[in-house]
Parts: C-alpha cells; sequence; structure tokens
C-alpha cells in the first residue's frame, strides 16, 4: 500500500517570502558596511603616507637636497592624492603640522622652520615629529547619513 506523497510548495513559497528579504538586507549591509571600512582603513593608510613622506623632507632634508622643504600642498599631491583609489579628491582635506618637540609646541607645517631636531630647555637635542591628518566625507554610507572619517598619523622627523 502505498501513502500519498503532500506536497509542501505553498509552504515553501511563504518561507521563502519571509526570509529571503531578510537574508537580502543582512547581505547588502555587510556589502556596504564593508565598503565604509574599506574607507576607514583607507584614510587611516592615506596619513600613514602622507606622515612617512613628510617625515623624510624636514629641513636637513632641503639642504642635503639641494632644495626647499615641501609645502602641505607638495604632501598632498606627491604622497596622499596618488593614493586615492576610488575616493573622491574633492571629500578629502588633510592637515599637516610639525610638532616641536623642543618647547613643545605644534604650528602648521607651511608655518614652521620644519627643523628635524630641536633643542628642549635642558638642553638637550629631541627630534620633532609630524602629524598628518586626513578627513574625509562619505555621503552614501550603510546608514544614509553623511559620514567623516577622520585618520591621525604622528611620526618622528627622520635626521
Amino acid at each position: 500500500m502505498t501513502v500519498p506523497h503532500k506536497t509542501r510548495g505553498g509552504a515553501t513559497a511563504v518561507e521563502m517570502a519571509l526570509v529571503l528579504p531578510i537574508v537580502c538586507l543582512l547581505v547588502i549591509g555587510f556589502i556596504i558596511g564593508g565598503m565604509d571600512l574599506l574607507r576607514y582603513q583607507q584614510v587611516a593608510c592615506l596619513a600613514r603616507e602622507g606622515a612617512r613622506w613628510a617625515s623624510v623632507r624636514g629641513a636637513d632634508y632641503g639642504v642635503d637636497a639641494g632644495q626647499s622643504s615641501p609645502t602641505q600642498q607638495q604632501i598632498v599631491d606627491q604622497a596622499i592624492v596618488p593614493r586615492t583609489a576610488a575616493m573622491d579628491p574633492t571629500a578629502l582635506s588633510v592637515r599637516v603640522q610639525l610638532i616641536d618637540k623642543g618647547n613643545n609646541t605644534v604650528q602648521d607645517w607651511d608655518a614652521s622652520s620644519k627643523a628635524v631636531r630641536s633643542i628642549t630647555a635642558t638642553g638637550e637635542y629631541v627630534s620633532n615629529a609630524i602629524r598628518v591628518t586626513v578627513t574625509y566625507q562619505i555621503t552614501a554610507n550603510a546608514l544614509g547619513d553623511p559620514l567623516t572619517l577622520q585618520g591621525v598619523c604622528e611620526m618622528s622627523m627622520v635626521n
């Protein structure tokens, strides 16, 4: 004796109609969130690259290379913008500062003397540092609101 096989086609369609939109939203959310995370990592990398590039080009570099130290715009154009793959450079802002460890002051890069070392009040030589702050504005992200990403890197200047 054979038992008639009951089909569950209608129940499967209802289950799929309930589960599929949720799964699709999760997958799309993970993709968009991953893209935002990629942008955050990219901004942090841009700050590191800008600080690295500027840290070896202080006043001593200018003397050794027979040219002046780069301006903030040259740092942006030569070290940061070439690494902005798939980013909108117009949504990017960069600030470069020199940290004078001798007198514990922070100056804008273009306004400073860019000295690699300075002397403390006790007469010790200390290496100055460079701080690069990269800010990137994302208009379309997982949350739907504009998102501002910021990467800051501080690096000692190379003697």
